[in-house]
């Protein structure tokens, strides 16, 4: 049976000690498990509470809890790497996605400027 599992389930594989982690070990071996990129997400902002090693800590959590498809699956990858460059956890997610998915970005974020990720000024130009 394939079950669901949101952040707390990501936390308690991820930290050193957590009151769930011998529960969530046991549902590895019981379910197939599967969350989505917005776990993920959450678990980069936990990131800066429990201070882990989160590039490989994601990818090593991305073989035992999958997410969805391939899609998402790269989308999670890169906006990891996007957040190790300095990306806040959101535009991280927000750039990824949009890679994904071959679209350009409409925004006034100034960070899309320095990655793979075309930005469409979102802000006022004189021009009109």
């Amino acid at each position: 049976m394939t079950v669901y599992v949101e952040t707390d389930f990501l936390l308690a594989l991820a930290k050193d000690t957590d009151w769930l982690q011998n529960s969530a070990e046991d549902a590895l071996d019981e379910y197939d498990v599967e969350t989505s990129p917005f776990s993920y997400l959450e678990l980069l902002l936990a990131r800066e509470r429990y201070e882990f090693d989160y590039v490989p800590l994601v990818a090593n959590l991305l073989e035992l809890v999958p997410v969805g498809n391939e899609e998402e699956k790269q989308v999670v990858l890169k906006a990891v790497n996007y957040y190790d460059e300095g990306m806040t956890s959101f535009d991280a997610f927000h750039a990824a996605t949009a890679e994904t998915r071959g679209m350009n970005v409409l925004s006034s974020e100034k960070d899309y400027e320095e990655i793979e990720v075309e930005r469409l000024p979102l802000e006022p130009t004189d021009e009109k």
